[in-house]
């Protein structure tokens, strides 16, 4: 555990601070009291998902409110940010922005009535017991089921099973985006998605202006992905329910060339090669049924990272393995000192969470290179050649889910009094070339029921979903980056993890995200690299 001076935060903001010295002392103490703070609630999740201790998530949430819901010290930063400029003291001044925007996220991550809304929407739905035809059945199993399922009426019937749960939890999630906009506007923002984008460092026009062109450059695959849907399924129109069916032959690697006991020796064996001493570094790896894929929690930054997988199977499981050990080493190899800067998760503001999801994506992108495969699993040419010209396909429809997913929470902030059931049917419309209404008529219903409330992501990780379309971008143009610099030798040459490290890790958050991806790949962040690896662009 982080140790040092424990002056409370109410002393330490009593104290006249009438110099730069002054402020640096109170900031280093207050930063102290900050990495306890990470630290007890790295603790509390890691507990709750491993069961190798006491969960006490509302106890470290209350450190947080000690800091981030205390005035004077909110006070102090709002009036030194402008006096301290970099050209007075660089890594002050990142400090002192870091702070603004984590005091920013921060009041609202710990305001009582959010967090007791939260808290219900998001024990509802992970205990809400879903029901076909009659009998209990769980998410898994329709996921499942819709994959397997030939009758396409059925399918209809399973994938709306979530529409049980969303017109349970639709107005209680609609008040806790009111909740979150009021709060937002109270910072000056037009809403909370404004507000969020702000913290995370992305410029909200870019954002819009690059997920329409990867909307345009894909309409046209995804047309055809249709077509072949339509055909497959043997259904006269598609409708959402259909694309899992569609998609269970796509491209894929047999099972058996990722054997489940061996996907730590293998990742070990792997980034020891490009250069990572994988028998030295303070990464714990647990197997455990958890409700994520993985999860990753840098407990103390760089000294204690730890992460957790589910045990599923395949390539899948390893690709899952691969990203949360990259998440890990992000973390052990972050060298700046100052506790602000060393980008913990907890606070919005304090990272940018498609940047860290990014980073990760580089390890499990590994796991996608054909020298890779070539090298790791005994799969034929013939089957990785077959994998290659067809991973396209599982890949576009993921990208066009989540700009569906996207634009209904953007547009839901933008303005929660609008019907958002008839935004949802048009987003539908736009990214899955779906049209519900007219699928309600084909099938005799009044109307298809919403289903968008279902999802957890909107409570519990509110305006996330196009950090996991900008990670695939990062981790795309980086691999392409590593193809420039090292050649046939990116899966082999140890000098990767020095050039991974003194481009992305080290530095924690001293420089912005934006910054580190220009200065390592020679550009800005661009559509280019994943279009060109979806083969919508040569």
């Amino acid at each position: 555990q982080p140790q040092g001076n424990t002056d409370s935060l109410q002393q330490k903001t009593s104290m006249n601070i009438t110099r730069k010295d002054d402020l640096v002392k109170w900031l280093d103490s207050l930063e102290h009291e900050y990495e306890q703070a990470c630290f007890a609630m790295g603790m509390a999740n890691w507990n709750s998902y491993s069961k190798e201790g006491v969960a006490d998530l509302d106890g470290a949430k209350k450190k947080f409110a000690t800091i981030f819901l205390n005035e004077d010290a909110r006070k102090v930063i709002q009036e030194w940010k402008p006096k301290i400029t970099p050209n007075v003291d660089a890594a002050l001044a990142r400090r002192m922005e870091m702070w603004n925007r984590c005091f920013i996220g921060g009041a609202i991550y710990a305001d009582s009535d959010i967090a007791a809304l939260e808290n219900k929407l998001q024990k509802t739905i992970t205990d809400f017991q879903f029901t076909f035809e009659g009998k209990p059945i769980t998410r898994a199993q329709v996921q499942t089921q819709l994959k397997m399922e030939k009758n396409p009426k059925r399918r209809m019937q399973l994938w709306l099973t979530t529409s049980q749960l969303s017109e349970k939890v639709k107005s209680d999630l609609l008040a806790l985006v009111k909740l979150r906009n009021e709060k937002a506007k109270k910072f000056g923002f037009v809403n909370y998605y404004s507000l969020s984008l702000y913290l995370n460092a992305i410029d909200e026009a870019w954002l819009l202006q690059t997920l329409n062109e990867l909307s345009e450059q894909t309409d046209e695959m995804f047309e055809k992905f249709l077509k072949v849907t339509k055909k497959s399924s043997a259904v006269k129109k598609v409708g959402p329910w259909d694309f899992d069916f569609a998609l269970r032959d796509a491209a894929s690697l047999s099972d058996k060339y990722f054997p489940k006991d061996s996907v730590f020796k293998t990742l070990h064996e792997f980034e020891q090669e490009i250069g990572f001493p994988t028998d030295s570094l303070p990464i714990k790896e647990v197997v455990k049924d958890i409700p994520y894929g993985g999860l990753s929690l840098a407990l103390n930054i760089p000294k204690d990272s730890r992460f957790l997988v589910n045990p599923t199977t395949g390539k899948g499981f390893y690709q899952v393995a691969f990203h949360e050990y990259g998440h890990s080493l992000q973390a052990v190899f972050t060298k700046d000192s100052t506790p602000i800067l060393k980008g913990y998760e907890w606070i919005p503001g304090a990272q940018c969470g498609a940047f860290a999801e990014g980073m990760a994506d580089v390890h499990g992108e590994f796991t996608d290179n054909q020298l890779w495969l070539e090298s790791y699993t005994k799969a034929t040419d013939n089957e990785i050649q077959n994998y290659m010209a067809g991973r396209w396909l599982p890949t576009l429809y993921r990208l066009r889910n989540l700009l569906k997913n996207f634009s209904i929470e953007y547009e839901m902030y933008k303005n929660p009094e609008a019907n958002i059931d008839s935004i949802e049917h048009s987003v539908f419309k736009q990214y899955l070339l779906v049209d519900l209404d007219s699928l309600a008529l084909s099938v005799k219903m009044e109307k298809i029921p919403s289903t968008f409330a279902a999802s957890i992501w909107y409570t519990s990780y509110p305006c996330y979903y196009q950090n996991y379309i900008l990670a695939a971008m990062i981790a795309t143009q980086v691999h392409e980056a590593l193809v420039n610099k090292f050649g046939e030798e990116i899966i082999s040459n140890p000098n990767i993890s020095a050039w991974l490290t003194k481009s992305f890790y080290e530095q924690g958050e001293l420089i912005e995200w934006s910054e580190k991806i220009r200065e390592a790949t020679g550009k800005g962040l661009e559509t280019g690299a994943y279009l060109r690896k979806l083969g919508a662009i040569k």
